[in-house]
């Protein structure tokens, strides 16, 4: 006899979309291990979302979410050209097809990218870390490196939430009375 029985969509998945952005699609997945639970660090892949061709993957530890409508923990982020995508510590070179891993790895502590140039250079909030000033403490990674080769910047430093073809970056932050302030500056 054959055994139909609806998708539980609300259990536990192994492997989800992480995101959608700029016509690329974000996935990562855990193979499952002796007791169902991967103990290997999840494969994140880059795909094109209208062919599905896969662009680039990695493996890298970054938590999956486990429930299809869950909480992603970082939004998806994008080079204004499309050469770069990135969510936190997972980021993608899609020109040399190849992924770059800011995730702690023993060294270095997890860097969550905010923001990419289209010459490589991203920024990002180098993760349980904070300035002097309870600011968190933002950091400069190169992304044309295989290892992505970061610098941590200097306290008060802040962080493009965008920076477009010309240079020019997006920061929002707030005032002494709590309001949004947007600001676009020009690279220097």
């Amino acid at each position: 006899m054959l055994d139909v029985r609806e998708p539980d969509l609300f259990g536990e998945w192994n492997g989800t979309v992480y995101g959608v952005r700029d016509g690329l699609v974000l996935a990562g997945w855990t193979m499952p291990g002796k007791d169902g639970h991967s103990e290997d660090d999840p494969v994140w892949s880059v795909h094109d979302i209208t062919t599905g061709a896969l662009r680039a993957s990695m493996t890298c530890d970054l938590r999956l979410p486990t429930k299809l409508f869950a909480k992603r923990e970082y939004p998806v982020v994008t080079s204004a050209g499309g050469r770069y995508l990135a969510a936190g510590p997972v980021a993608f070179d899609l020109n040399e097809e190849r992924g770059v891993c800011l995730a702690t790895d023993g060294d270095r502590k997890t860097i969550a990218l905010t923001s990419i140039r289209d010459d490589g250079t991203a920024y990002g909030v180098v993760d349980s870390e904070a300035g002097t000033d309870g600011s968190p403490l933002i950091a400069q990674v190169d992304l044309t490196t295989s290892a992505g080769r970061a610098e941590v910047l200097d306290v008060g430093v802040e962080a493009p939430l965008y920076i477009d073809l010309t240079g020019q970056g997006l920061f929002l932050r707030r005032d002494e009375n709590e309001n949004v302030r947007v600001s676009l500056r020009q690279e220097s």
